[in-house]
């Protein structure tokens, strides 16, 4: 069994979309800085959820979140990134990759899209609020305890 880390699936889903789509995927942490240049990608960890499934906590079931965003420079522009990163949300599989050691694949893994938010400017005079869409992720994951 392959035990899933947040820190890989967050990699391997950033590793995915640059390797699909050749925009720059940025990974959401505090004090980061936005790219100047769209169209660009965020990728975000949200709270996830952990659920016991079997008495004694043999098994247990955790649903990590993720809030992918896109950023473009025209709503045109806007939707073709968004129907791509959509279709690739739907249909394909992702490789889990070991984020401390890249070179190492651990298996494959599908993400479920739960929402697709386009987002207007809140501020008119932030442009890289301008034309945005964000998607929210989940991947579900059982674990067992021997």
């Amino acid at each position: 069994m392959i035990i899933t880390k947040q820190i890989d699936l967050q990699y391997s889903i950033k590793h995915h979309l640059a390797e699909k789509t050749g925009y720059k995927v940025v990974w959401i942490y505090d004090g980061v800085k936005l790219p100047e240049t769209k169209p660009f990608i965020t990728i975000e960890q949200m709270p996830s959820n952990t659920s016991m499934l079997a008495k004694l906590r043999e098994t247990v079931r955790t649903i990590y979140h993720f809030q992918v965003g896109v950023y473009a420079n025209s709503a045109t522009e806007r939707a073709a990134v968004q129907e791509e990163v959509r279709r690739i949300f739907l249909f394909d599989r992702f490789k889990l990759i070991d984020a401390n050691d890249p070179s190492k694949e651990l298996g494959l893994f599908c993400v479920d899209m739960t929402a697709e938010t386009p987002i207007p400017a809140e501020d008119l005079s932030d442009k890289t609020s301008y034309h945005q869409v964000f998607f929210d992720i989940e991947v579900d994951a059982t674990y067992q305890a021997y």
